[in-house]
């Protein structure tokens, strides 16, 4: 009982309707929980070097990874388990239509499932995951913590993975990363970025981790 089991049965309920009519909205830009502006400070802390090889794991009527990419990470896969979330995704970077001639015509955008990424082992600097994961996680978790064991495996020594939460359980997040492999860097709780931008302006909970070593099965 409690206040907690009504905000979880509401972030839940939200979600749900989400993934309920995500193919049928139309495109146009929705930030799910923060956009770009507000997660900035705090992605730049984390991947201060714009080189980085990036993976943004869900996409579709979100315009923050557009913003990422014309702030200077331009080395960029982002990928959604539906066409229709690549495609509109691909209306938002302006690289829709027969030539193309977008500035944004570096970006990797594909469909690909959550748990077998089309990518080399420890081939990614850093995953961005807003909301993805929470959605994953609602539809069953034994497809979440493969998806999170997938994230492991194509993230390089080094690496980091950023999550924005507000559905998974503090303890089913930060448990699905072994610390033999990773090292948390945020866990949920309120944090600040160098110059006072707090978390709570995110919308959600803030995660992240560090690649401290690399899984070879």
């Amino acid at each position: 009982g409690g206040d907690g089991d009504v905000d979880d049965a509401k972030s839940t309920s939200l979600i749900s309707t989400t993934i309920a009519i995500v193919d049928r909205r139309p495109s146009i830009a929705y930030s799910w929980y923060c956009g770009w502006d507000e997660l900035q400070p705090f992605w730049k802390m984390l991947v201060p070097d714009e080189k980085s090889r990036v993976v943004i794991a869900g996409i579709g009527n979100d315009p923050t990874p557009v913003g990422m990419y014309d702030a200077g990470w331009t080395t960029m896969m982002a990928y959604d388990y539906s066409q229709r979330g690549v495609d509109r995704a691909k209306e938002l970077f302006g690289t829709t239509g027969t030539g193309s001639s977008s500035r944004r015509d570096t970006v990797d955008l594909v469909m690909a499932d959550a748990t077998d990424l089309p990518l080399e082992t420890a081939s990614v600097d850093a995953t961005l995951d807003k909301g993805t994961l929470d959605a994953i996680y609602i539809t069953g978790k034994e497809i979440f913590r493969d998806s999170v064991k997938e994230m492991g495996r194509v993230t390089a020594t080094g690496g980091c993975v950023v999550s924005i939460s507000r559905v998974i359980g503090p303890d089913d997040l930060l448990g699905e990363f072994d610390n033999l492999f990773w090292e948390n860097v945020h866990d949920g709780s309120l944090a600040f970025a160098p110059d006072g931008e707090a978390t709570i302006d995110l919308g959600a909970e803030f995660y992240s981790w560090k690649r401290t070593a690399v899984q070879y099965d």
